[in-house]
């Protein structure tokens, strides 16, 4: 029995992403399993050897998912890799029982929306009470729920439909162009079906001056471009920071795994989080 586990309840853009990575991934699963956190995604997927999780990792807008990063960080079962990436477009839209946007005094949703909607908020509803929640679904759920017409959620359309609520308002992004991308984690490595692909990897430095840079010149060595970087505080000491990366190639690639043999010179620690089809 496969079981795949994401970030929920349904309507939220992680379920969107989940049906999108069973359509194009050819996948067949028995159950559909929202959770409520991202951390509760993960660890049901340690718990199941052959379940499959979809996490968000990076908006276009806000950058990049710390919630996720840091409970990849945090498994401690090397058999769980990243195995594909999809992505979908994110279009914002703010639901309510009402159809008088007047009658709004509170508006609830994800951080992430509130940030990608800020231009909207500003500009229309100045002095309305934010409140956030652990996701867009969540707070159409939650204002699907209560007799307030005062309330409204910011969500896309999938949960005006499945909870029934009146769109108020479309297109609250700040930006067209909005999109986030999606890890797809399993045990079991997907189909290669072309070309394209990274490898993800969280690492830290040795402790002087240049370390950074003698690992990015490696990269370049190799010629393997090095398409995302951030950092994460190690939370062991202050000043102490791990670096999380995106590299071009899959890890058995030659180049990419003679680039890693020479990164355990200027490294303290290093895990490799998957190498991981894309999927447009």
């Amino acid at each position: 029995m496969t079981n795949i586990y994401y970030l929920g309840p349904d309507g939220s853009n992680t379920h969107n992403a989940m049906l999108n990575v069973l359509e194009k991934c050819k996948i067949e699963v028995e159950n559909k399993m929202p959770q409520k956190t991202i951390k509760m995604a993960l660890e049901s997927l340690q718990q199941d050897n052959d379940g499959i999780c979809v996490l968000p990792i990076e908006n276009s807008i806000e950058g990049i998912v710390r919630e996720t990063i840091d409970n990849l960080l945090k498994n401690k079962d090397e058999s769980i890799k990243i195995q594909a990436q999809v992505c979908l477009p994110i279009k914002h839209l703010l639901l309510a029982k009402t159809n008088d946007k007047s009658q709004i005094k509170k508006i609830i949703s994800h951080p992430q929306a509130f940030a990608q909607c800020s231009k909207y908020l500003e500009e229309n509803f100045k002095d309305v009470e934010l409140k956030e929640t652990s996701s867009t679904s969540y707070a159409a759920e939650k204002v699907s729920q209560l007799d307030d017409l005062s309330l409204a959620a910011i969500a896309n359309e999938t949960c005006a439909s499945i909870f029934d609520l009146n769109i108020l308002s479309r297109d609250l992004n700040d930006e067209n162009d909005n999109k986030t991308r999606f890890y797809v984690l399993s045990r079991k490595s997907f189909e290669t079906v072309n070309k394209n692909g990274k490898t993800a990897i969280i690492l830290s430095t040795k402790n002087k001056s240049g370390a950074l840079c003698d690992v990015l010149q490696i990269f370049s060595k190799h010629s393997i471009n090095l398409t995302y970087i951030d950092s994460r505080p190690s939370k062991r000491k202050l000043g102490e920071y791990l670096f999380f990366m995106e590299i071009d190639g899959f890890e058995n690639d030659e180049k990419v795994k003679l680039s890693l043999s020479e990164l355990m010179q200027y490294v303290d620690f290093i895990k490799i989080l998957g190498s991981f089809c894309i999927y447009e």
